[in-house]
């Protein structure tokens, strides 16, 4: 892995929001698999879907801000279209298809990243 990664992505106006999405991203994974075991409260549904919110506000932000200075790719509204819709309406499904489901949106995300170094 180059040693100018890092530098890039902070240099990038857009890609800032794409890191704060998987951070956000890989916190609401960890609540939604601690749920999973655990008993479900009201209080942790509600920290679930509030994380959801803030990652789809990152992944909305970064079209825009990515519009503003490039160009958006098809590939850039697929991947977030998946992570704010799919992965919301796969609860509806069994836990272990939406955690999958909710795994490969964890997956598309740097390459998002990727494509655009």
């Amino acid at each position: 892995m180059e040693s100018t990664l890092i530098p890039k992505i902070t240099s990038s106006p857009s890609l800032i929001w794409v890191v704060a999405a998987i951070g956000f991203y890989i916190l609401n994974i960890f609540l939604g698999l601690f749920m999973a075991f655990r008993k479900k409260t009201a209080q942790s549904l509600k920290i679930h879907r509030l994380l959801f919110y803030t990652l789809g506000f990152c992944l909305v932000y970064y079209l825009i801000m990515n519009q503003t200075h490039n160009e958006n790719s098809l590939l850039d509204y697929l991947v977030c279209l998946y992570c704010i819709t799919l992965v919301p309406f796969s609860k509806r499904w069994d836990v272990l298809i939406h955690a999958f489901i909710s795994a490969m949106g964890l997956v598309l995300l740097p390459l998002l990243i990727v494509l655009r170094i």
